[in-house]
């Protein structure tokens, strides 16, 4: 393992390419110390972010194809797997069951089953994953498709219930965290609920958190504020326990990176 690399923060689920500005969000992100996983919403624009991030020590990409796109980019899928091998983190990729995106529901099990296998075929891959209103069936095919230890999943935004979330952690599932999670008491409730060790941060920006870098900065360190509030502990300790999950998470992507904080 490397020596271990200072950071301010983590938000391991945002959207780099929809951002006005994104080549000066990764150079914020950097400046910050802060940890950012940058998903896409479809394999065309891997490249792209690809080239934000290419030599960089906080920020990184990931290929994905989002569900809600899945109707109109479903056969993207045939790219999503031929690029696959280019990252070791897939995102965003799964499912959506909003009455909106009901009319590709077969498409969107067709295409996260095919991310799946793919994922699990490479092994060592991170995938951060959309389960509005289909948790049930995300972590079914995660069973169905995947094998311990061949893939991570990180499921981005959980609003399932307490009961399904316990059925992800079996699966082997980990859960990034966000403000708005953390305004509703459903939002609360779940994440007292989770593992210490299953929990990592992320914003979704900039659908939340702003649309340049320094509010994305200052959102990630008010989920950390109230994340430690929520769980009772230290603003450092809850920090520290974050970095110590994502070692976890970038070890498995045979990133060999942990993490130290100052707090």
């Amino acid at each position: 393992m490397s020596t271990p690399r200072p950071v301010s923060g983590f938000d391991l689920h945002c959207h780099l390419d929809l951002f006005p500005d994104p080549a000066a969000l990764v150079a914020s992100c950097e400046a910050a110390k802060l940890v950012t996983l940058g998903v896409t919403t479809t394999p065309r624009a891997w490249a792209q972010n690809r080239k934000w991030t290419d030599g960089t020590a906080y920020v990184h990409s990931a290929i994905g194809l989002h569900p809600e796109l899945v109707e109109k980019f479903h056969a993207e899928i045939d790219l999503l797997e031929e690029r696959m091998p280019e990252s070791r983190f897939i995102g965003e990729i799964g499912l959506d069951g909003t009455p909106s995106h009901r009319a590709s529901w077969s498409d969107q099990i067709r295409v996260f089953t095919r991310a799946l296998i793919a994922a699990d075929g490479l092994g060592g891959r991170v995938l951060s994953i959309h389960s509005r209103r289909a948790a049930h069936d995300v972590v079914r095919l995660l069973r169905e498709h995947t094998t311990p230890g061949r893939v991570l999943p990180i499921l981005h935004w959980f609003s399932d219930g307490v009961a399904t979330a316990q059925e992800a952690c079996e699966a082997g599932c980990y859960f990034s965290v966000n403000l708005p999670m953390l305004d509703t008491k459903s939002g609360v409730a779940l994440i007292q609920s989770l593992p210490a060790e299953r929990l990592l941060t992320e914003t979704d920006a900039p659908f939340t958190g702003g649309r340049d870098g320094a509010s994305h900065s200052t959102t990630v360190t008010r989920t950390v504020e109230r994340l430690a509030d929520l769980r009772g502990l230290a603003e450092g300790a809850t920090l520290r326990l974050l970095a110590d999950n994502a070692t976890c998470v970038f070890a498995f992507a045979g990133l060999s990176q942990s993490f130290s904080v100052g707090r």
